[in-house]
């Protein structure tokens, strides 16, 4: 039998991770939300769902979904960062940068 290596799980690990849009992160005093845009297969915009992170107040929910509909992730996710900052949050795009493997 053939072990992996660490290098190959890591690889192996990456390619079955969906792809991540950069999200946002608005801020209100000490309180930080995440929205963010998840892609099911990397390089296609559908399937996609809205993630929206609230886990230091206790709660993570995907918002929205979309199968068909290319650009409805991204459209919902900048309309709540905005409703958001109308809301007098600051939000502001980040960028994606995957962790690095450990060797």
């Amino acid at each position: 039998m053939k072990r992996l290596t660490t290098a190959t799980l890591v690889a192996i690990s990456i390619a079955s991770t969906p792809a991540l849009a950069n999200p946002q992160i608005c801020t209100y005093g000490d309180l930080s939300r995440r929205i963010e845009v998840v892609y099911s297969h990397p390089g296609q915009p559908v399937p996609c769902e809205v993630i929206y992170d609230k886990s230091a107040e206790g709660s993570i929910a995907t918002l929205w979904r979309a199968d068909h509909e290319a650009g409805y992730c991204e459209a919902q996710a900048a309309a709540l960062a905005e409703k958001l900052s109308g809301m007098g949050w600051s939000c502001s795009a980040v960028a994606y940068e995957p962790a690095e493997p450990e060797i």
